[in-house]
């Protein structure tokens, strides 16, 4: 007689439980209706079968990683085409600190130019360091100078990005010049 009394109370828990449960999800769904009125409730089925969706991303962060810093490139020739070196300066990693030169050599370096155009290649593929994504991009530039003469360079920028890493600041995470090999063709 015992055990027939302890596996009715056992079983007899377990309906309550199921019960208790099934109630408290209607209840958080009426929450959610009264609280939402135009959001659709999911079911206690479609709850456990799907996975949670993560949050929608912006256009600009669903590009690819190497258009993102083609796209820097572009920037700052469309800076420097402006005449706006402070924004093409701000370009280079540490606020211009990358270019190894002060703001007013910078800027002293396009005196004689009066126009620039650049044509970006093919990125490399993006190689992961120690807490940072580097990236090369090859590019080749057309420049006249102020007494009309064309020049032409060719090589690449070596574009630099913090990783996602906790502490990291949204600066930090974007594409910056690292550094440039570019020389002038005859």
């Amino acid at each position: 007689m015992m055990n027939f009394s302890y596996i009715w109370l056992k079983q007899h828990r377990m309906i309550v439980g199921a019960m208790l449960f099934a109630i408290a999800i209607a209840g958080c769904n009426n929450s959610a209706k009264s609280q939402q009125p135009a959001a659709k409730t999911p079911s206690v089925a479609n709850l456990i079968a799907s996975s949670p969706t993560p949050p929608t991303k912006n256009a600009a962060d669903t590009k690819p990683p190497e258009e993102k810093a083609v796209q820097v490139i572009r920037d700052y020739y469309s800076a420097i085409a402006r005449l706006d070196y402070k924004q093409a300066y701000l370009v280079w990693e540490g606020n211009g600190a990358a270019s190894k030169q002060s703001f007013e050599q910078f800027k002293q370096g396009f005196a004689n130019t009066t126009s620039v155009a650049v044509e970006v290649g093919k990125p490399g593929r993006p190689d992961p360091g120690a807490g940072s994504i580097y990236i090369e991009i090859p590019v080749t530039v057309t420049a006249v100078a102020t007494n009309g003469t064309p020049q032409r360079f060719r090589g690449s920028y070596v574009l630099r990005r913090v990783n996602n890493v906790p502490g990291s600041t949204p600066e930090q995470q974007r594409w910056h010049l690292y550094s440039a090999k570019i020389t002038q063709v005859k």
